[in-house]
């Protein structure tokens, strides 16, 4: 046990010291040095590079700090377990983080950060040695409080739901008259962080209490393999609405980006379709966690889901017609209506 607690400290300074590393250049006039040449300056000054509001490098200096100092009270003195659960768990979502900024990485800037990639391997090796030696622990607490992982999960779904919902309203209010401003930018970007929170409690929530159904109570559910498929439908959702489409229609906003008429009206109406997508699912995904659906299969189910994808974005592809259309149209007026100022 002494020498996972170990692993954890050495490994956690590994990690705070590269943290603080990132923090002190990356404004730098010199890049960073990646150690296979990639390039992390760009990556750490990217607009991912914060969340809530607060740089990913100071949120990695949390992180690994408070891990440095809950493992090395367990050394100098007698900690409680639930303490040591707490930092259990805490690694838990200091990693899926980090599998967050990989994504991001991978599928939206394109661009390894060495750096970057060097943290996501430190935050795996702390939470596998923090299982090793709290294993016993954590499983005791998973089967003994499975009542909070219930509440954990359905206030998760309660959460991200709502949170899609605004989202969804203030990004068409913005995609109608492709007005929007830097509180508005900033709310969005709120949504979509809160949508990824609200989506990982969902998600390490329900993994806790599937590696506890001793009785296959969801398991064996009908709705079990439909309700994993739309948690990964909705993590897609998240990556192409709000770390692809909506940075490119934001900046083209502002100037920060130009998109061709094409690209514009491709982008538009992808976003009003991943719109419909992802409300869609996550609904669903709520009346699936609190109702039962044993009397249908999950075939039925699956295609009761797909029908209603199909119908949303059906309705939402009519609706951006008919605001196209509009704003053509009043874009006309205001054209004619210059030309006449100007004859006279």
């Amino acid at each position: 046990m002494i020498w996972l607690t170990l692993g954890i400290i050495i490994s956690s300074l590994g990690g705070l010291l590269l943290t603080r590393y990132i923090a002190t250049n990356k404004h730098s006039a010199e890049h960073m040095v990646c150690p296979i040449g990639q390039d992390c300056h760009s990556v750490v000054n990217s607009r991912f590079s914060k969340f809530f509001g607060l740089s990913v490098e100071t949120l990695g200096t949390l992180y690994y700090g408070i891990i440095v100092l809950l493992y090395l009270a367990s050394i100098v003195r007698d900690v409680p377990q639930s303490v040591m659960l707490i930092g259990l768990l805490f690694s838990g979502v200091g990693f899926a983080f980090s599998m967050y900024l990989t994504i991001i990485q991978l599928f939206v800037i394109k661009k390894w950060c060495t750096l970057c990639l060097t943290s996501g391997a430190i935050s795996f090796m702390i939470i596998v040695l923090a299982f090793l030696g709290y294993e016993s622990v954590f499983v005791e607490f998973a089967y003994t409080h499975r009542d909070l992982f219930k509440w954990v999960y359905t206030l998760g779904m309660l959460a991200g739901t709502i949170v899609t919902t605004l989202h969804a309203r203030t990004f068409v209010r913005f995609l109608k008259d492709f007005t929007i401003t830097r509180v508005e930018e900033r709310r969005l970007e709120m949504f979509s962080h809160t949508a990824w929170v609200a989506l990982g409690f969902s998600f390490l929530s329900g993994l806790g209490l599937v590696l506890t159904d001793r009785w296959r109570e969801y398991t064996d559910s009908n709705a079990f393999i439909v309700m994993v498929v739309i948690m990964g439908v909705l993590i897609t959702y998240e990556v192409i609405l709000n770390m692809v489409i909506s940075p490119k229609l934001i900046g083209a906003h502002f100037d920060e980006t130009s998109l061709e008429a094409h690209d514009h009206a491709f982008s538009r109406k992808v976003a009003f379709a991943m719109l419909a997508l992802g409300t869609v699912s996550w609904y669903v995904l709520l009346l699936l966690s609190v109702f039962n659906w044993f009397q249908y299969s999950s075939g039925e189910l699956f295609v009761g889901y797909i029908i209603l994808i199909i119908l949303a974005v059906a309705v939402t592809m009519y609706v951006e017609v008919i605001i196209q259309r509009k704003a053509q149209r009043a874009y006309h007026i205001h054209d004619d209506t210059v030309d006449v100022e100007t004859t006279s």
